[in-house]
């Protein structure tokens, strides 16, 4: 009776193992989770969203999204300045093992202009991110976003 259960527990060793080694130079994988689109306010069609985006092994940049539930996605940053809230588009942002990219509202987010006015709270849309290593090499993923409501 032994005998399985040893078994199990080296084959359960060799899982964790194989998920934790070193990935070949300029290998990386990339996560997403918690991925929102909020629904925009009646009678407007932009909006932002936001997810967690997480990479083992190379650095990446998140460079581009697309969205077939929008016209246009574009990176956006927003900040403080003087008092005021300023938001201004960005080109890329950065993702290491040491620093996630989190996505949120007040913060860095993606926005969405010209958004379908068929997207209900609830519903799951599909969002393009594209991310390039800086050496020439550029991966796209698919990532569901859940639409959430204002208050969300």
């Amino acid at each position: 009776m032994r005998f399985p259960l040893l078994v199990a527990g080296l084959i359960g060793l060799t899982m964790v193992t194989a998920c934790t080694q070193p990935l070949p130079e300029g290998v990386s994988v990339i996560e997403v989770s918690d991925a929102y689109v909020v629904k925009p306010a009646e009678g407007r069609d932009v909006t932002g969203g936001g997810m967690m985006i997480t990479v083992r092994g190379a650095d990446e940049a998140l460079v581009a999204a697309t969205a077939d539930f929008a016209d246009s996605v574009e990176i956006h940053t927003m900040s403080m300045d003087g008092g005021m809230m300023k938001m201004r588009k960005l080109d890329s942002l950065p993702i290491t093992e040491k620093e996630p990219l989190v996505l949120e509202r007040g913060g860095n987010h993606l926005m969405f202009f010209g958004v379908s006015s068929d997207i209900a709270i609830g519903d799951s849309v599909d969002i393009v991110l594209t991310f390039d290593n800086g050496q020439g090499k550029e991966q796209m993923l698919v990532t569901t976003a859940e639409i959430i409501g204002q208050g969300d």
